[in-house]
């Protein structure tokens, strides 16, 4: 058995200032993602989205070509990846479309190191997890870091 008598106590202000952290850090590597993506939009690139769908019955591989910012569908259709290909090439022929699963930036807030003293490293990755897990309601952040809701909401905000 192990005598807990003699430890400290952990504070939850570092825990509270480890949220604030992470959300202020999420909020400012979701603005540069923004930024980069109105930048490529205003030197003519088109942000697109979609991929593989599903299967046909007898196998084959649907897709579909969408527009990011609009949702507009712009193409879809089935075959392989060379089907695919051969699609975006017809469509995109001088390769200006982009699509948002490339625009990843060296930002990521999944590798980005958040160090809060008195919050051992196993416990901030454990307090990320949580602010990105949909059942986790802006509610209950705003109640643990003292922030308003619509505060909170701004920093999870996901385009």
């Amino acid at each position: 058995m192990t005598d807990v008598r003699d430890h400290q106590t952990m504070s939850d202000a570092p825990i509270r200032e480890c949220i604030r952290t992470l959300l202020r850090s999420d909020l400012a590597v979701e603005e540069a993602r923004q930024k980069r993506i109105s930048d490529l939009e205003a030197s003519g690139h088109r942000i697109v989205g979609g991929g593989q769908t599903g299967r046909t019955e007898d196998g084959q591989a649907t897709w579909e070509i969408t527009d990011w910012r609009t949702g507009e569908l712009i193409q879809s259709g089935c075959g392989d990846l060379d089907a695919y290909s051969a699609v975006l090439d017809r469509l995109d022929p001088e390769n200006q479309w982009i699509h948002i699963d490339n625009l990843d930036t060296d930002d990521d807030p999944d590798e980005e190191l958040v160090e809060v003293a008195g919050v051992p490293e196993s416990l901030v990755e454990a307090l990320r997890d949580w602010l990105g897990l949909s059942a986790t309601s802006d509610e209950d952040v705003a109640t643990v870091v003292g922030w308003s809701v619509d505060e909170v909401a701004r920093h999870r905000e996901r385009h």
